[in-house]
């Protein structure tokens, strides 16, 4: 389909914005109250930084309040700390805590930038897996419920849009983020159905928020990209679509239709994973469904026919965000069409557009993208980073998003993955995203100073001009 080049389509309201996770920022991890996470001990080598300080966000919020305000934000995409704000995950509220994002909130507000709230972002408590195991034991449920509640008590009168867990399929895939091994009894089985109750608890979360503020907006922030048949062989083809529907679009079916896809059930089914779902459960999906979809995405994939020949390789998990095969349905390969970034990933704007109105085109709801970026090793040069490859990069991709709302896509938001350079589970900060270079190296802290980059302002021009100017 053609598209008009130079039409320019983004609304007046548009929230332009950015994004981190409480995780990945904040640090302060045992300090005014906060109780253990899953996520503090979730470190890949001895190379790689933890999180346990980050970027200091959590003692230097008036200095980052400021930058957003310079930097001319409509809306800033943060996640509160499930563990600050409720130590052991249930039981005893933490004041302190409460009262940190009562000044984040407050202050975004004063500077006219739109918060954008997730509840929950990787950082399990530990103190839940330790008393029941964790989201695959049915006790989760009511647990992440009540954790909505204080929230919405707290601070449903400011907030606007609310995401209720991001990238639930990540979690599901990767053990460490819900507290486990990946060497447990029935691990698999159980990670589906860890996958069963969040999809129980954000329907219950919705209907909480509804009843509560019914003028708020509330959807879940899913990862998401195409997948495209290597070759046009029907198998590959076959292979493409099986690969959409197992990594992408299944979760987004349980969530906005209230339904389990039938590919995903036999796959499920096949290898003795199926969740045990209780009476009630899909009825409750299926009459709370989203206002809006909130979707991360960064690249797109392909696929092909991957033959079973041993049934013992049925199932493996090899321990990634991404299955990158599974026997007998596809194998991810590599788009001889697209370039690489440094870190591998295929750069696909095109790819965006594809997501965008082929999610609208399923669900028939509102979009936001919550996070999109480009990471590299950057560099700093004389107080700065002259990081054109970023720039491109967005140009690129906010292009492919206005060919996509010039389709007919209804699009509340585009927030740039990462307002601040933030800690990389895999990297720690030598894998940079951010648009303000953060001072630390991996175990060097330094002075945590903030350098404003060459990409922070061509965002603040592009802001300004409402998508014009880029």
């Amino acid at each position: 389909m053609e598209i008009k080049k130079n039409k320019h389509v983004f609304p007046n309201d548009f929230l332009w914005g950015a994004s981190t996770s409480a995780i990945q920022v904040e640090g302060a991890i045992d300090v005014d109250g906060r109780g253990p996470s899953v996520i503090d001990d979730f470190r890949l080598s001895d190379k790689v930084c933890d999180f346990s300080v980050c970027c200091d966000h959590y003692h230097h919020l008036e200095e980052d309040l400021a930058l957003m305000a310079e930097l001319g934000l409509k809306s800033y995409r943060f996640s509160v700390s499930w563990s600050r704000i409720i130590p052991k995950g249930n039981g005893e509220i933490n004041e302190k805590g409460l009262e940190f994002y009562h000044q984040l909130i407050d202050g975004l507000i004063e500077h006219g930038i739109e918060p954008v709230l997730t509840i929950y972002h990787f950082d399990y408590p530990k103190g839940l897996v330790e008393q029941y195991g964790g989201w695959s034991d049915r006790r989760s449920i009511e647990d992440f419920v009540n954790f909505c509640k204080i929230l919405f008590e707290e601070y449903g009168s400011k907030v606007r849009y609310w995401l209720t867990i991001n990238e639930q399929d990540h979690v599901i895939r990767i053990a460490p983020r819900m507290g486990l091994t990946g060497k447990e009894p029935n691990y698999h089985q159980r990670r589906y159905q860890a996958n069963h109750h969040m999809c129980v608890a954000t329907a219950k979360a919705i209907h909480l928020l509804h009843q509560m503020y019914p003028e708020s907006k509330i959807g879940p922030a899913l990862s998401y990209a195409p997948v495209y048949p290597i070759t046009s062989k029907p198998e590959d083809v076959q292979a493409a679509s099986d690969a959409t529907s197992l990594m992408f679009t299944y979760l987004a079916d349980l969530q906005c239709f209230g339904r389990y896809p039938i590919r995903l059930w036999k796959y499920l089914k096949d290898r003795n994973w199926l969740p045990i779902i209780e009476k009630g459960d899909m009825d409750l999906m299926k009459q709370n469904i989203p206002d809006f979809i909130a979707i991360n995405y960064y690249t797109s994939f392909s696929a092909q026919y991957d033959p079973l020949i041993d049934k013992n390789a049925m199932g493996k998990d090899n321990g990634d965000i991404m299955a990158l095969n599974e026997p007998g349905v596809y194998k991810l390969a590599k788009n001889p069409n697209l370039p690489l970034s440094s870190y591998g990933l295929a750069i696909d704007p095109i790819g965006l557009r594809l997501s965008l109105e082929e999610l609208y085109e399923r669900y028939h709801l509102p979009l936001m993208i919550t996070e999109n970026g480009l990471s590299f090793k950057d560099i700093l040069e004389d107080e700065t980073v002259n990081d054109d490859y970023r720039i491109e990069y967005y140009t690129k991709h906010i292009e492919a998003m206005e060919d996509a709302i010039e389709t007919g896509v209804e699009l509340l938001g585009y927030h740039i993955w990462s307002f601040m350079d933030v800690t990389s589970s895999h990297e720690g900060f030598r894998k940079r995203y951010g648009l303000i270079y953060v001072n630390r190296d991996n175990f060097d802290l330094n002075d945590m100073k903030r350098y404003k980059k060459k990409s922070f302002y061509w965002y603040k021009k592009l802001i300004e001009s409402n998508g014009k100017n880029r």
